[in-house]
This record gives structure tokens, sequence and C-alpha cells, in this order.
């Protein structure tokens, strides 16, 4: 009888792990698949190297120093400039006008405390932000006026890139509430 136990114990043990490879296979057949499947389906979001900013970087660079043709050197022909308060430009020829104008009352502009997020999206969340690449810009600005009035402030921009590498679309989110406080009366 101990034979018989002794050879049943064994079988069941083999028949078990026999039982085991069999269920293993197709788990990581299935999970291969899946695996491949994923790799191939881009993220709805990606962070890029911080390196995809540097366009962004020397535009804000550039208008530091007044030099506004500069800030606009990597925009498209056709951007949409808007503002969070709802005012917008269209057209590279707008924008490069209209800060011109700015800098006719701006004695100095500089910026600190920069924070640069590139991200490259797949997946559209809405009809207002289309696919491809965005770098988001935050800066602590410090503007004197040439009435001698001074102001800090945070201002956050979302800049789209189109296929070409340009610049096609700027929201800038920014309390103008204080620039025009710090400008009445000027020209």
């Amino acid at each position: 009888m101990t034979k018989f136990i002794l050879g049943a114990a064994v079988s069941f043990v083999l028949l078990s792990c026999n039982n085991a490879k069999k269920e293993e296979v197709p788990k990581s057949a299935d999970a291969a698949t899946e695996a491949a499947t994923t790799e191939k389906k881009a993220a709805p979001a990606e962070l890029l190297d911080l390196s995809a900013a540097d366009g962004v970087k020397q535009s804000f660079a550039a208008f530091s120093k007044a030099d506004v043709d500069g800030m606009a050197a990597n925009f498209d022909d056709n951007i949409r400039y808007f503002w969070s308060s709802g005012d917008s430009l269209i057209g590279k020829k707008a924008v490069i006008d209209y800060y011109k104008g700015r800098w006719s009352v701006i004695d100095s502009a500089n910026v600190s405390e920069t924070i640069v997020l590139p991200i490259q999206i797949n997946e559209t969340q809405s009809k207002y932000a289309p696919t491809g690449k965005w770098v988001h810009y935050w800066g602590f600005w410090h503007v004197k006026y040439k009435n001698g009035k001074k102001i800090d402030f945070w201002m956050h921009n979302a800049n789209h890139f189109n296929e070409a590498g340009k610049v096609d679309l700027v929201a800038q989110f920014i309390d103008r509430h204080q620039i025009l406080e710090a400008t009445k009366g000027m020209k």
C-alpha cells in the first residue's frame, strides 16, 4: 500500500507540474501579444527632452532685449496668438506690430524663475488643443515702463508647433490688469 500511495503522490506532483506549464504558456503568449500591441500604440501624451523647449526660451530671451523680430523668428506666418482675457492676434505681422508697440512704453523687461515643460500630445483632449508638440513656459517677469512704474508678474504660455517646426498657436495666461494700470495714460 505504501508503494501505491508513494506512486500516486509522485504521479500527482508530476501531473500538477505538467498542468502548471500548460497554464503558463498561454498566459505568457497573451502577455507577449499584449505587450507588442501596447508598444505600437503611443501614449496619449509624452514628456519630451527639455531641449525641445530651446526655441521658446530663445524667443523670450530675444523679447527681453527688445528684439521683437527675434522673438517671432520661429513663428508661423499664420500664427494665432491668444490671451486669457479673450483678446487675440492673427498673423506673424500682427504679433510683431503689437509687441513693437509695447516696447514703445517699456523701458526694460527681464524674466527669472523660468520653467518649461515640452510635451507631445498624441490624442487630443479638446477641439482647441491640437495634437503635436507643445511647450509650456512659465516665467516671473520684471518690467519697468518708461513712466518709471515697475511691475512683477507670472506669465504662462502654451506654444503649439506645426509639422514644419514653427509656433502656430500661442495661448498666453497673464493678468493684464496690472499692466493696464502701470501704463495708464501712455500711448
